[in-house]
């Protein structure tokens, strides 16, 4: 019982963090990569990487592999609207 709150608590402070916010948000409808969220939500790359693991760690997101224009594997982000209603009641 004491892991599931420390867990709601951690879940907690992460999204009363703005730029959290701003990342899942901008993430919500459509899977971005890192230096799209960098430019958006208008955060340093190191910052960016950070958090994305962090949200990834808690499974409020989820990485989706994809093959860009020029033949590049590229991550992109989306959030995980299941556990993020859940984290919200």
């Amino acid at each position: 019982m004491l892991e599931i709150q420390d867990d709601n608590k951690e879940i907690q402070e992460i999204l009363s963090d703005k730029s959290n916010r701003l990342i899942l948000e901008s993430i919500m409808t459509t899977p971005k990569s890192t230096s799209q969220l960098c430019i958006e939500c208008n955060i340093p790359t190191s910052t960016a990487y950070r958090k994305m693991q962090k949200l990834s760690d808690h499974k409020m997101i989820r990485k989706i592999g994809t093959i860009n224009k020029s033949g590049k594997r590229e991550i992109l982000y989306k959030s995980n609207f299941a556990v993020l209603k859940k984290a919200l009641k």
